[in-house]
Order: C-alpha cells, then sequence, then structure tokens
C-alpha cells in the first residue's frame, strides 16, 4: 500500500470517528441539559458557549497551524482537551456553570474538525496527480457516516426507551479520545514557511473582497438561523411526541440524503456551478422551515429530512470548496477558520440570543408555541442570507473550478 493511500484511510477514518462527537452533541445534547433541569430557555443560553468558542478559536489555532506546528500534532491535543471538559458536563446543573464547560469543550472541538476539513484539501491539492485522484467530498463523507454511529447504536441498544444523560455524556468522551487517537496516524504536513503578514490579516483581506464578501454577509444570517435551528429543532421534536432514540433517527435521516448526494457533489458543482450550488444550500433550510412550523407534526417532520441534502452539500462541500479556490496557501487554515468563526461563532452568539427571547416571551407554560416562533425567525434569518448571496453572487464574477486546484472534477 504506498503512502498516498495509506494516508487518505487515515483521513477517512479520522472524519469518521471526529464525527461522531457530533453525532451525540448536536441531536442529543439539547436533550442532556433539559434532563438537567435547564429551562428552554436556559439551554439557548448555554449552548450559546458553542457560540462564543467559535468566535475566538478558530483563528487563534489556525495561525498556529499555518505557521507552526503540523496538524497531526495539533488535532489530538484538541481533542484531548475537548474530552476533559465534556468530562465535567454531568456536573453541571445550573446556566453559568454549563455555559463555561460547554465553551471549553468547543473551544478545542470546533477548530479541530474546520482545521480538518481545510488540511484535508491541502492534502488533496498536494495528491491530485496520477490516476487515483480523490475528491474532497471523497473524505468528507466519512464524517457523514461517522455522524450516524451514535443514533443507530443507541436505537438498536435502547429502542424507543429514554436514552441516559450519562451514557450520552459518556459515548462524546470516548469518540473524542478515539478520535485522537486515530488523528495520530494522519499524514504529516509542515506549516508555511511565509513569515511576513499575518495569516489572520490575509485571511481577512479576501473575506472582506469580492467574490468572498457577499459569502460571508450570507452566513451571518444563516450562520443565526442555523444557531436557532440546531438548538430548537430537538426540543420542537420533543414536544410534537418524539422519543430521544426518535429524535436522533429522524436528525439522522437528513444525513442518509446527505451521505447519498455526496458522491455525486463534484458533478453537481460542474453541471450547475459552485455559487448555485451554495445558494441552494441556503434556500434549502427556510423551505424547510417554513413547511415545518406550518404543519409542525412527525410525518412533515421527517419529510422535510430530504432538504437536509442540499443544504449540506451547499454549505459542507459548496463553501470550503469555494473559500479554497480564493485562499492562498500561507493562509488557507485561516481563511476558512474566519468562516467559522463568523459561521459558528458570531451568528451563535446572535442566534441563541434570539432563540431565547422568542421562546420566554408570551405563555412560557406552551413550549411548542415559543419553540415554533424560534422557528420562523430561523427561517426568515435563512431567507435574508439566500437574497443577499443571491444579489451579490450576480455582481461578482468567479473564477472556473478546476481539478487542479480542488480536486474536484
Amino acid at each position: 500500500m504506498n503512502d498516498a493511500i495509506q494516508s487518505g484511510i487515515s483521513i477517512g477514518i479520522t472524519y469518521a470517528v471526529s464525527f461522531t462527537i457530533y453525532g451525540v452533541l448536536i441531536p442529543f445534547l439539547p436533550i442532556v441539559l433539559s434532563a438537567q433541569g435547564l429551562s428552554d430557555t436556559e439551554i439557548t443560553l448555554a449552548m450559546s458557549g458553542t457560540g462564543l468558542a467559535a468566535l475566538v478559536a478558530p483563528l487563534l489555532f489556525a495561525h498556529l497551524a499555518d505557521r507552526k506546528f503540523s496538524f497531526r500534532r495539533l488535532m489530538p491535543s484538541l481533542l484531548a482537551l475537548s474530552a476533559a471538559a465534556l468530562v465535567l458536563l454531568h456536573l453541571t446543573h445550573k446556566v453559568s456553570l454549563t455555559f463555561f464547560v460547554i465553551f471549553s469543550a468547543y473551544f478545542a472541538l470546533i477548530p479541530a474538525l474546520t482545521l480538518l476539513d481545510s488540511f484535508t484539501m491541502d492534502f488533496v491539492i498536494r495528491n491530485s496527480g496520477g490516476s487515483r485522484k480523490r475528491r474532497f467530498e471523497s473524505y468528507r463523507i466519512w464524517g457523514s457516516l461517522g455522524f450516524m454511529v451514535p443514533t443507530i447504536g443507541l436505537t438498536v441498544w435502547y429502542g424507543h426507551n429514554t436514552i441516559p444523560a450519562s451514557t450520552l455524556l459518556a459515548l462524546s468522551v470516548t469518540a473524542c479520545l478515539v478520535a485522537a487517537l486515530c488523528a495520530l496516524r494522519l499524514p504529516g504536513n509542515q506549516p508555511s514557511s511565509d513569515q511576513g503578514r499575518l495569516p489572520s490579516g490575509q485571511a481577512l483581506s479576501a473575506a472582506f473582497t469580492p467574490p468572498l464578501r457577499g459569502l460571508f454577509i450570507a452566513n451571518c444570517f444563516a450562520g443565526s438561523a442555523l444557531a436557532i435551528f440546531y438548538i430548537m429543532y430537538p426540543r420542537f421534536l420533543q414536544e410534537i411526541g418524539c422519543s430521544t432514540a426518535t429524535i436522533g433517527l429522524i436528525i439522522n435521516l437528513g444525513v442518509v440524503y446527505e451521505i447519498i448526494l455526496m458522491p455525486f457533489s463534484g458533478r453537481i458543482i460542474q453541471a450547475l456551478g459552485i455559487k448555485n450550488v451554495i445558494m441552494l444550500g441556503f434556500l434549502s433550510l427556510p423551505v424547510r422551515l417554513f413547511i415545518t412550523v406550518a404543519w409542525p407534526t412527525m410525518p412533515v417532520a421527517i419529510a422535510t429530512q430530504i432538504l437536509h441534502g442540499p443544504l449540506a452539500i451547499g454549505l459542507l462541500i459548496g463553501v470550503p470548496i469555494f473559500l479554497q479556490e480564493n485562499a492562498d496557501t500561507s493562509f488557507r487554515h485561516s481563511l476558512q477558520s474566519i468562516n467559522t468563526t463568523i459561521n459558528q461563532g458570531l451568528t451563535r452568539m446572535i442566534g441563541p440570543a434570539i432563540g431565547a427571547l422568542l421562546v420566554g416571551i408570551g405563555n412560557t407554560s406552551d413550549a411548542l408555541r415559543g419553540l415554533l416562533r424560534a422557528l420562523v425567525a430561523s427561517a426568515i434569518l435563512a431567507s435574508v442570507a439566500t437574497i443577499c448571496f443571491w444579489f451579490t453572487s450576480k455582481t461578482s464574477a468567479h473564477k472556473t473550478l478546476g481539478v487542479s486546484s480542488t480536486g474536484v472534477e
């Protein structure tokens, strides 16, 4: 087995195990916090710790990846730190302490998974020759598969019974530690030797210049919408009668559609253009949410999961490729991390604040009504993101996507 193939396998395995962590935290963390006695308003405030972490951590660690350390050394350390923080989560029952623990866990976890994307695209570029070219989505799909593992395993084990919060937290810690061990097998890479301008400064300059400026403006609205959605949607499913295991299955049904589409994402991008694929990703969220709010039932929640497919292809594949196409090798990690800082940082402070306000007004005993108000706000913000990106993409030119830089055919 040659080095490139062995390295590619190690990247795929690391993606699979790393995203298993999100497979526990994204569907189940709001449920865990609810079981520990936090109200919906307190859950949204505590979960805003993820936004603060994404606001301050990605560029810090991107600088280290761009200039100081091999990613193979950096990622295991970050995952181990995240595991240590998650161990403390079962001890928290107050919103202030829960906020701090969630912030600490995501302070390490978010940059680890963000940098894995930019590291992988750099690997694709460096190994794009020969007859066995691989594309970014060929590796990223293993993250989607890994995301599904906890829900499938927990459903088989518990059926439709309630899954203990302690089990969910133990799984997240275990996944962090196993992912850290897998990351030790990643191929080596060397940081850039360019010691001139700060990589974050170069990346910020690119981010606020066309064609990326429109994308980042749209991401401010879309990220706020997604921040509300990811926190409120599991609670919404719980309020319409779904068990914990069913919530995980419904959310992972969307990941199934993501996995079905992902192998074809290169052809989809080539056929429609990178900007149109991203715009469809933005558009799928408000369509899905307006339908969900109009008919808040389990069958509609299940049916609308199909719209997660274009959302994932647009935002998880299209956006990183679009950013990489406009990044120099000296600040590639930093440009991807600016997107994380905005899309998961600033907006995850704004979105939960809006969500907490909306679920807390009026008759707080009617939890479903408050959750629906929050989902409507999410749909409106996502609509604004779609309109912004549509207008800015029409007025800025972008170079043709090519195999030489992205490995997308």
